[in-house]
C-alpha cells in the first residue's frame, strides 16, 4: 500500500498526499503532465510507466502531433486500459521544459481542478510530472506551494461559480498530489505548511 497521507481540508474537500504515480492513481479522474519533449531524452518515473502501459501510445500521439503538450492542452482517455486504476486520465500540456517556472504548474494544477469539477468526478490526483521530464530536484524547489495556493484558489472559483447560480455544487470530494516516495516527507511539510498560510488568510 502506497504512503497516503491527509494535509487537510479546504471547502470540503480532502486534499492529501500520495506516494504513487498517474498509473496506480486509484481515483476518478487521474491527471499527468507532459512536457513538448524532455530534457535528457524520453521520459522516466511516473510518466514513462504511464506510456508503458498505454503501450507506447502516449509518445506516439506527441510524435503524430496528436498531443503536442503545448501549454495547457489537454488530453483525455476516457478508456484506459485495465492496468490503470483511475477511471479516466488526463495529460496536462507543460510546453518547453527549459522554461518551465513554478507558475506553469500551477497553472496546470488549476487547470486540473476545472477540468475535475466540470467533468463531475468525487476524487482526482495530480501528478506534475517534473522530474520524469529530467528536471533536477533542485530546479522545482516551490512547486508543491504554487501548486497548492493553485488548487485552493481553482476550488475557490468553481464554489463561487455554483454560490452564484451557475454551476451546480462541486462534486469533488478528495484532491491528491502524486509524489515519489524519495520526496514524501519534505513535499508533505511544505503542503502543510501553504495550507496553514492560506487558512491562516
Amino acid at each position: 500500500m502506497p504512503e497516503q497521507q491527509t494535509l487537510g481540508h479546504w471547502q470540503g474537500i480532502s486534499l492529501d498526499i500520495a506516494a504513487w504515480d498517474g498509473v496506480a492513481a486509484d481515483v476518478d479522474l487521474s491527471f499527468a503532465c507532459m512536457f513538448t519533449r524532455e530534457l535528457d531524452g524520453g521520459p522516466r518515473g511516473g510518466l514513462l510507466h504511464l506510456n508503458q502501459v498505454l503501450s507506447g501510445m502516449l509518445l506516439r500521439l506527441r510524435d503524430e502531433g496528436v498531443f503536442l503538450a503545448n501549454p495547457m492542452e489537454t488530453l483525455l482517455i476516457r478508456q484506459p486500459p485495465a492496468a490503470i486504476a483511475a477511471r479516466a486520465v488526463m495529460v496536462i500540456g507543460m510546453g518547453e521544459p527549459s522554461e518551465w517556472t513554478t507558475a506553469v504548474t500551477a497553472s496546470a494544477a488549476a487547470t486540473a481542478v476545472r477540468a475535475a469539477t466540470q467533468l463531475g468526478v468525487a476524487s482526482a490526483a495530480f501528478a506534475p510530472s517534473l522530474l520524469d521530464a529530467g528536471l533536477a530536484p533542485k530546479e522545482t524547489t516551490g512547486a508543491a506551494s504554487a501548486m497548492m495556493k493553485a488548487v485552493t484558489r481553482a476550488i475557490d472559483a468553481q464554489v463561487s461559480l455554483a454560490g452564484y447560480g451557475l454551476a451546480p455544487a462541486p462534486s469533488l470530494r478528495r484532491w491528491v498530489f502524486d509524489v515519489g516516495a524519495a520526496g514524501f516527507a519534505g513535499a508533505a511539510e511544505e503542503f502543510k505548511a501553504t495550507l496553514v498560510q492560506l487558512e491562516a488568510g
